[in-house]
Parts: C-alpha cells; structure tokens; sequence
C-alpha cells in the first residue's frame, strides 16, 4: 500500500516541477509586439487587425440598444479583424493603454473563423485625460506561456486633437456595433 502511495507522491512531485519550470519568476514574459498605425493592418499569427475609425461621446448605443451614459467618455474604436489562415484564435485579449494607467474593452472582441471578417466596434470608458496618447492593443495569448504576441494601435491622437474632440463630441452618442460575420473577399 505504502508502495502505491510513493508512486502518487511522486507522479505530484513530478507535476509541480513541471509547473515550477513554466512559472514566472516576476519578471515579464517575452512579448513580441508590433505597432501599426490607424488604418494600416497589423498580423497576430493567421488574422489581420486593422483600426479603421474612433468615435467620442458620453452616451453609448449598441447597436439600437441604449447602453448607458457616464460622467467621463465612450471611446468607441472601429476594428475590421479578418482571420486569412487555417485557424482562429479563441485566445485574445483587448485593452488600452494612456497615461500609464491600462484600460479593459467593456466587451470581448469576436474573431472570425478563417475566411470570414468581422467590422466590430471596441468601446473603453475613460477619462478626459486619457484620450491623448490612446493605444490599443491585441494581444493573443499563445499556448506557450514565454510568448504572447502583441499589436499596439496608437490611435495618433495628440493633445491638441483630443481637446478639440472633447470640445465637439464632448457630450455626443457613440454608436457602437457588435458586428456582422461576413466572407472575406
């Protein structure tokens, strides 16, 4: 009996080696990230990203349901995402970055099935302050744990611009799509 028990320990042991070796230490992981401009397309393994148009306001609609209003903004970020390899990524993730701070999509983003294209908005709430110096950024968690490739998309967006923006679209309605699988051809 004892025997058998050894065995277990062990098989245990052996397992949380395994997991100590993939562990992080702390320190980042290799990250592999590319930066494209707005309009320009960008590669995470077999899909394209581009970022096609931004819109600002305080009053958000998906689709032709009223979401909500808030104090600060709606960025909603216009993304045409085509997947033209053999397979779909389910592992993605969608965030932004401004000011040092990071910022989560208020919904996941949808990746196609290979062949087909999707034209979604991504909408972040954030801060006046946090407009200029937008970028967002893709990231596909790849089954290796020491490399998650990255797209950054800086929307390009300077100080000057993101006041002038706040000025006219400060209290405008974002409508935002959830989007339409299509063929890509």
């Amino acid at each position: 009996m004892s025997r058998r028990w050894s065995h277990a320990l062990v098989a245990v042991l052996a397992c949380f080696a395994m997991i100590g070796l993939h562990a992080y230490t702390g320190q980042a992981p290799d990250e592999h990230v590319t930066r494209v401009a707005v309009g320009k397309p960008g590669r995470l393994y077999d899909t394209t990203v581009t970022v096609n148009s931004i819109a600002t306001g305080q009053v958000l609609y998906s689709d032709t349901v009223f979401v909500g209003r808030t104090p600060v903004i709606f960025l909603a970020v216009n993304v045409t995402i085509v997947t033209d390899g053999l397979r779909r990524s389910t592992n993605w993730q969608v965030g932004g970055t401004a000011n040092g701070r990071t910022f989560a999509a208020s919904e996941p983003i949808t990746v196609p099935e290979p062949g087909f294209r999707i034209t979604q908005d991504v909408v972040f709430e954030i801060g006046p302050d946090d407009l200029a110096g937008f970028t967002v950024t893709f990231l596909d968690r790849a089954p290796i744990y020491a490399y998650d490739p990255q797209l950054a998309i800086d929307l390009g967006i300077t100080a000057d611009a993101a006041a002038e923006r706040l000025e006219r679209d400060r209290y405008a309605t974002v409508v935002a799509t959830r989007g339409r699988v299509e063929v890509n051809r």
